[in-house]
């Protein structure tokens, strides 16, 4: 594993490069509140040259992060993905994600369509419109992350830590961390903390988690439209934040053969079965 640092309009991205030596074949985009180090066993796993962002606010990336009470989507990650494919990035590669990485994914296909040669969704963030005009508007936002379980926790959450291992521990077998082998929790710990006097802080602050949990203003549906034929949406369906409707309506652009939903997992099933998840991103790689 190399961790290098890309440079952006604004800061440098933080990218992980997993496998052999080679042109990248895969791009990996975390869920809010990871990092690229989080999904090490997934992609070490493909045998191919994969690379793993630190999406803004998150990980080690060097990039400012946007006034909160102004954070209304995703579209701010989705612009970077997209620089980072074109300016780093000399040919089409499967572009692949977790939850809001994601959506970003779908989102930056409309800025970069032409450096996807496929595309592979773990359970993508997909709202009704009504979720959507509410993002649109400051004080809803704030109704929503007062209101919205995840980003309620998130936003009360702890940043310091007496070390690496007390944060391994406060969240061993807890929340959404309750499945996740042993090796993926501590990479997430390690990729998303940085030492301080006296201990390590998270380097997601919570508050911005909780702010990024209810910028939902996006419209996936229409950039979905710029993907490769060849892309494919994995949906889970406990704690999975979608509906039928909104998966129809996915289903409409990307094709209907292309959404798969697993109402026995949970959203958090690329940590809590990883081969799953491998055995999932090899498919999309055979695509390519």
């Amino acid at each position: 594993m190399i961790r290098k640092f890309y440079p952006l309009a604004d800061g440098e991205i933080s990218a992980l490069h997993f496998g052999p030596k080679g042109p990248p074949q895969v791009v990996f985009s975390h869920g809010n509140g990871y990092n690229g180090l989080t999904f090490k066993r997934v992609l070490e796993a493909l045998d191919v040259p994969a690379v793993a962002l630190d999406l803004r606010g998150h990980g080690l990336s060097r990039l400012p992060v946007p006034d909160l009470r102004s954070l209304s989507s995703f579209d701010i990650f989705a612009r970077d993905i997209a620089a980072f494919l074109k300016n780093h990035i000399d040919r089409p590669v499967l572009v692949a994600g977790h939850s809001m990485g994601a959506v970003s994914a779908i989102l930056a296909s409309e800025y970069a369509p032409e450096k996807y040669a496929g595309y592979v969704g773990f359970d993508p963030v997909s709202l009704p419109i009504s979720a959507r005009i509410m993002s649109s508007f400051a004080p809803l936002r704030a109704q929503m992350m007062k209101r919205f379980v995840l980003a309620k926790k998130a936003g009360n959450r702890r940043r310091v830590f007496d070390s690496v291992d007390a944060v391994v521990e406060r969240y061993t077998g807890r929340g959404a961390f309750r499945a996740t082998p042993p090796d993926m929790l501590r990479d997430y710990v390690v990729g998303g903390t940085r030492e301080v006097k006296g201990g390590v802080k998270l380097t997601c602050d919570p508050k911005f988690e909780q702010a990024v949990y209810a910028a939902q203003s996006h419209n996936l549906y229409r950039a979905a439209r710029h993907l490769p034929e060849n892309s494919r949406a994995i949906y889970a369906g406990i704690f999975g934040p979608s509906s039928g409707a909104t998966r129809r309506k996915l289903g409409r652009v990307i094709g209907r053969h292309n959404i798969e939903f697993h109402k026995e997992r949970t959203h958090f099933f690329p940590l809590e079965d990883p081969d799953f998840a491998i055995a999932k991103l090899k498919e999309g790689l055979g695509t390519v």
